[in-house]
This record gives C-alpha cells, sequence and structure tokens, in this order.
C-alpha cells in the first residue's frame, strides 16, 4: 500500500507546530499530497480518513485517526525487556496504590522517577524525592500501573531515529553539547531490539554523570519529535510506522 494523501495537524490552515511543519515539508519534497486540518474535525467525524491517508499530529490526535480507522493502538512500551542491559538503573513495574501505600506517609528512601507503564502520554511523569510528590497524580486510580525507576541525572539527552532497523540521525535534545553518548552502545542497543522494533521510531540515550550511555526510553513513530532530523527522512520514517500499524 502507498500513501495517498497527508493530513498535517494545523491552526489557522497553518502546521501548528515546528514537528507539523516537518512533516508537511517532507511529504512534500517527496511529492505525496498533504492538506492540514484541525482536530476538531476527527471529532465531528467530518475528515475524511483512510488507511492510505497518513495523518501527522499529536499522539491523542494520531491515536484517535487510527482507533477511527479501527487500528489497535500498540502498548506502550517504553523500556522494553529486551533492551534491559541498557537501562543503567533498576526499573521495575508498580501501581500508584502500591506507591501510595508504601511511601504515601514518609517518602522513598532514595528519589523515584514513575511514569505511566500502558500510556503513551497524557499522565504525569514525575520524580519523588518525598511523600507530597505523590499529590500530582492524586487524580489516577490506584490500580493503575506505572514503571518505577531508580532516579538517575543525565548530563545530555539524544535521540536515535530508526527506520527499518537503519539509523537516521542521532540528534541532542537536552543537556551538554558535547557529551555525546557511545556509539558502540547506541548500536548495539539497535541491533538488539531487532525485529520486536517497529518499522519507525525513536529511541532516547543519555551520558550519566558517571560517563556511561544508558537507555532513556523508546518512542513510537507514528507521533514523534523529529527534532533536527532532516524533513524527508522524519516523513519516512512517520511514513514506515502508520503503514506497519494501518496497511496490516
Amino acid at each position: 500500500m502507498k500513501l495517498t494523501r497527508v493530513y498535517v495537524q494545523a491552526e489557522g490552515g497553518v502546521p501548528a507546530t515546528d514537528p507539523f511543519y516537518r512533516a508537511w515539508d517532507g511529504f512534500r519534497k517527496r511529492g505525496v499530497r498533504c492538506e492540514p486540518f484541525e482536530p476538531r474535525q476527527l471529532d465531528q467525524g467530518t475528515l475524511p480518513l483512510g488507511r492510505d491517508t497518513l495523518v501527522a499530529g499529536g499522539v491523542p490526535v494520531v491515536e484517535a485517526a487510527l482507533t477511527a480507522l479501527g487500528v489497535a493502538i500498540p502498548s506502550a512500551d517504553n523500556l522494553p525487556a529486551c533492551l534491559a542491559q541498557y537501562r543503567g538503573r533498576r526499573v521495575w513495574t508498580s501501581t500508584w496504590g502500591e506507591l501510595r501505600s508504601r511511601y504515601g506517609r514518609s517518602g522513598p528512601p532514595e528519589p523515584l522517577w514513575v511514569k505511566s507503564l500502558r500510556r503513551h502520554k497524557g499522565s504525569p511523569s514525575l520524580a519523588v524525592y518525598e511523600a507530597d510528590d505523590l499529590a500530582a497524580a492524586a487524580a489516577l486510580p490506584d490500580a493503575h500501573e506505572v514503571l518505577v525507576s531508580e532516579y538517575v541525572t543525565f548530563v545530555s539527552e539524544w535521540r536515535c531515529f530508526v527506520r527499518q532497523g537503519r539509523v537516521l540521525d542521532l540528534c541532542r535534545y537536552a543537556g551538554e553539547v558535547f557529551r555525546y553518548p557511545d556509539a558502540g552502545v547506541v548500536r548495539a542497543a539497535v541491533a538488539d531490539y531487532g525485529r520486536a522494533a517497529p518499522a519507525g521510531y525513536g529511541i532516547d540515550f543519555g551520558v550519566l554523570t558517571d560517563g556511561r550511555t544508558a537507555l532513556v526510553e523508546v518512542n513510537e513513530g507514528y507521533s514523534l519529535n523529529p527534532y533536527g532530523l532532516e524533513a524527508t527522512e522524519y516523513a519516512e520514517l512517520l511514513e514506515a510506522r502508520w503503514l506497519e500499524l494501518a496497511g496490516g
């Protein structure tokens, strides 16, 4: 299946953010017809969707479009078990109820980083230093599953863009400019992800204070901040993941 058109999330007729403009630019350079749309059109059911029509936008918007097409949204798996050796920190699963019960009075003995296990975005990711920090997730039910990790400090963070197993680029998005991740670690992690990996994705690495390179997280390729990735390569990554999901 080939793409016949791309809808790009817009505001006032122009791409609403730099990532959306980057998608617009990349697809147009590749000769794919692009049209702006606003999320309310999805809500109203007035956007003519098709599996051969890619929707480029924010995570909730793209997921809403895929759901409308009957495409199952893949479960979030930001720190895959097959990449456990690259995490550089202890990681385990829990629930907000368990964390409240254990740390609601005196806080954890060491700082923790807590994020949602099942959802890609939309619920808080937060550092927990003391009991009061748990209040930021007070609205979430006790049964809400979370991924908990030992809190570590990254002096720089980089996103590696991968399409069909091939590394397209490595772009810094936080921290020190000249603290580069170990290329050998990045290549090995991409290779080990192998067949379990999506057709297009971003995999983030950081340099720890002791100089080690560690996996920050893996990010889905159907809605992804391109940081410095060249526009046509960004479009190709989005297309690879969209067609893998919608074309199957």
